[in-house]
C-alpha cells in the first residue's frame, strides 16, 4: 500500500472517529431537547473545539506511523495516476459539497421563511440562537460528508488504477 493509500486511510478514520462521535452527541443533544436550552450552544462549542484537537492528535499519530511504516522513497514518489485520482475525486467532492450546500440553504431559507410568518412555531423548538448553531453543524456535516466522498473515492481510484 502506498503512503498516499495509507495517509487517505489515516484521514478516513480520523474522521469517522472524532467527527462520528461529535455527530453522535450533537444529536442525543437535539433529541433531549438541547435545543430549548441555553447552554447548549457553549457546550456544542466546547465539545467541537475538543473534536478539532482530537482530529489533529489522531491523524498526527496515524501519520506518524504511516510514515514510519513506508521507506522514504516510497514516500516521495507521486505518480501519475496518483494526481488523476486526486483530481477525479476532488471534482465529485466539490459538486456534492455544492449540492449538500444548496439544500441547507434551501432548508434554512424555509425555516427562517415560516419563522417570520410564524415565529411562536419555531419558538417550540428552539431558542432562536441555538438555530445558527445546527446551521454550522449542519455546513460542518457538509463538509465532512464531501471529504469522506472524496478520500473514500480517490482509495477507490487508485486501488481500481493497480
Amino acid at each position: 500500500m502506498s503512503f498516499r493509500e495509507k495517509h487517505l486511510w489515516v484521514a478516513i478514520v480520523a474522521g469517522l472517529a472524532v467527527w462520528g462521535v461529535y455527530g453522535w452527541k450533537f444529536l442525543e443533544r437535539v433529541l433531549a431537547r438541547g435545543l430549548k436550552q441555553a447552554d447548549f450552544a457553549a457546550d456544542m462549542g466546547g465539545l467541537f473545539v475538543l473534536g478539532l484537537v482530537a482530529v489533529v492528535v489522531l491523524e498526527t499519530g496515524l501519520t506518524a506511523l504511516a510514515m514510519l511504516t513506508t521507506s522514504k522513497a516510497e514516500r516521495r514518489a507521486r505518480d501519475e495516476r496518483e494526481g488523476l485520482a486526486t483530481l477525479q475525486a476532488s471534482h465529485v467532492s466539490l459538486m456534492l459539497l455544492i449540492g449538500l450546500l444548496v439544500t441547507v440553504a434551501s432548508v434554512a431559507y424555509g425555516v427562517g421563511f415560516w419563522g417570520g410568518v410564524r415565529p411562536e412555531g419555531l419558538a417550540r423548538w428552539m431558542i432562536p440562537g441555538n438555530g445558527l448553531v445546527v446551521l454550522a453543524n449542519a455546513v460542518l456535516g457538509c463538509i465532512m460528508l464531501s471529504e469522506l466522498a472524496r478520500w473514500a473515492l480517490c482509495l477507490t481510484l487508485l486501488k481500481r488504477g493497480r
